[in-house]
């Protein structure tokens, strides 16, 4: 109104301003430990591997349709057959780049420094589908603590199968690696606390305060 006063028009420019920069992938984890959600930040990295060559090689070497037994521990995890996932995994998939981060959502350390995965071990390359997994039907409630863990390939020698476009969970470019992958951790750091929420009885709602962990690990 005060731009219609002064010049007679009105002015439909929007003032915006920059609220974080980031810069890393530890920095992006961070960011959705405090904020639980950034749509802005997972089409951003959607963008990027629509622009990545490297990434359409990799997907370019995975089968044009997901093998069944893969497509059942998407849809219907965790009823599935592990024996048939691992070896889908072995048979199709590959070893990641030294250096690749992706992130995971949800405990698996139990306040050890190094695990030795015994099942298929998903993983993403967006931390906000990290943080929904973490979540996903009450895990952080159960657990007591929402965790977002930061990997970093180190001397890969698990195989890894990454997802296509295909079936229910196409748009979240899962990368799920085999049983028997090894995971260090190198950080964890509580970021702030949040309420976590699972279906009671009779249709209730539990909800109670947790705390948001953030991991770094490496992943062999």
């Amino acid at each position: 109104m005060d731009h219609y006063q002064k010049h007679g028009f009105f002015s439909f420019n929007v003032k915006d301003k920059l609220i974080k920069t980031i810069t890393s992938a530890r920095q992006a984890a961070e960011h959705l430990c405090l904020t639980a959600a950034d749509s802005a930040l997972e089409n951003f990295i959607d963008a990027a591997l629509d622009d990545s060559d490297a990434y359409h090689y990799f997907r370019s070497l995975m089968p044009k349709l997901t093998p069944p037994a893969l497509l059942d521990y998407q849809s219907r995890y965790p009823h599935y057959n592990q024996a048939a996932v691992e070896r889908d995994i072995n048979h199709y998939g590959l070893s990641l780049a030294e250096g690749q981060t992706l992130f995971h959502g949800g405990t698996w350390s139990e306040g050890a420094d190094v695990v030795v995965t015994t099942r298929p071990f998903s993983t993403a390359f967006c931390p906000q589908i990290a943080r929904r997994s973490a979540e996903w039907q009450g895990k952080a409630y159960d657990a007591g603590r929402v965790e977002i863990t930061v990997l970093k390939v180190t001397s890969p020698q698990t195989k890894a199968y990454l997802y296509g476009p295909d079936g229910d969970h196409g748009h979240e470019k899962e990368v799920l690696f085999a049983p028997g992958a090894i995971l260090r951790v190198t950080s964890r750091t509580q970021i702030c606390t949040t309420s976590a929420h699972k279906a009671g009885e009779h249709f209730s709602m539990l909800s109670k305060e947790v705390p948001v962990i953030l991991v770094e690990a490496q992943i062999s």
